[in-house]
């Protein structure tokens, strides 16, 4: 196990350890907080890994420690369920339904994505943030013509630019925003008419930024009863989410799913980076709550589908009997020390391997 590991993490070193490999750099292809690679456990469909169990067990300790162990080499992102963006809306205006904590969740893990590794790129996020762009415009309203153009410069900056870059895909993003808020008429809805004007903007320049989200764009024209139209497809995703219900869920399952598809053109699709090692790792502390259930039961879905996926999941879960888990692959922390032993059903929630956590000892994985 890793010297640097806090000493709230000893004895989890079924998780962390390099030689043999534990848990997690079977799963991620990497050995934690160091350079070097490790054999997949499962080279093509990987558990969705839950650490259960009640207060006090360590569970966040341990998603912190993955965090840590990965940061800087690998594509990581850390959410915490329970954190108040999660809770309600952040601009006081936006009406409570054209919200998602699961759209939030999602930007904020993108966010945390797409900062800079060692040895490759940023990860774009373009088809997610083309869907993000659609659902903020079905809560806009011209009361807060800045808060608009803030929230979409966030969500455009998730093409592939980061948050710090300056220059002219900066310029771009802020021409891009006057140009949304200005197809606002101020009465009725103004999803349309903005998703109209976002899809313009991307049809116009020859540049990588502008590429991407047109692609992304037409990626929502499969979306179901979009009758192969982007716009459509994109207005559909707005007003489902604003339907609430299952229609809401649909929706939100679709933008689970623009997020992995953007991970896998960063893996494998024509913007694949020749440096980049292992997979990229996505840690939900407090997965009992939403948007944590919605993003578990939503990935679990996409692999029962047949709809592989190259990312690395961990999450933390209070308690062990969350329905979505009731099939889930259940092994103690000594067991995946060396082997996960997991194969998953037909079932969805058999995509899961659920992991109890008890008090840790220092011999826990040693015996």
């Amino acid at each position: 196990m890793h010297a640097g590991l806090r000493g709230g993490l000893r004895g989890r070193g079924a998780v962390f350890d390099a030689d043999p490999p534990g848990l997690a750099p079977r799963l991620v292809g990497l050995l934690p907080f160091q350079h070097g690679s490790s054999p997949y456990e499962h080279p093509k469909e990987l558990p969705f890994v839950v650490f259960a169990g009640g207060r006090g067990l360590g569970k966040s300790a341990l998603l912190d420690g993955l965090r840590d162990a990965y940061r800087g080499r690998t594509p990581v992102a850390l959410i915490d369920c329970e954190e108040s963006q999660f809770a309600g809306p952040l601009m006081d205006d936006r009406p409570r339904e054209a919200w998602s904590p699961v759209a939030q969740a999602l930007l904020t893990i993108a966010e945390q994505l797409a900062e800079p590794v060692t040895g490759a790129g940023r990860v774009p996020f373009p088809r997610l943030a083309a869907g993000l762009l659609a659902v903020a415009a079905g809560g806009w309203s011209d009361r807060d013509v800045p808060g608009i153009r803030q929230e979409t410069e966030r969500i455009l900056l998730l093409n592939g630019t980061g948050a710090r870059v300056a220059g002219s895909a900066a310029r771009w993003v802020g021409r891009v925003s006057v140009r949304l808020t200005a197809a606002m008429s101020g009465t009725g809805p103004v999803a349309e008419p903005i998703i109209e004007a976002a899809l313009e903007a991307f049809s116009e320049g020859v540049s990588p930024t502008h590429r991407r989200l047109r692609k992304a764009a037409y990626w929502y024209r499969d979306y179901p009863n979009a009758g192969g139209s982007p716009k459509l497809g994109l207005i559909l995703v707005s007003g489902q989410l604003r339907a609430g219900g299952g229609s809401r869920a649909h929706a939100e399952h679709h933008l689970v799913r623009a997020l992995l598809a953007d991970l896998d053109d960063a893996y494998t699709g024509a913007l694949q980076r020749p440096h980049r090692l292992g997979r990229p790792v996505v840690l939900v502390d407090n997965a009992h709550t939403a948007p944590g259930s919605a993003l578990v039961g939503s990935v679990l879905r996409h692999r029962a589908e047949g709809i592989a996926d190259r990312v690395a999941f961990f999450a933390g879960l209070r308690g062990q009997g969350h329905p979505a888990l009731r099939d889930a692959v259940r092994r103690t922390l000594p067991e995946v020390a060396r082997s996960s032993g997991w194969t998953p059903d037909t079932s969805i929630s058999s995509r899961a391997l659920l992991v109890p956590l008890s008090p840790p000892a220092p011999d826990d994985t040693r015996k």
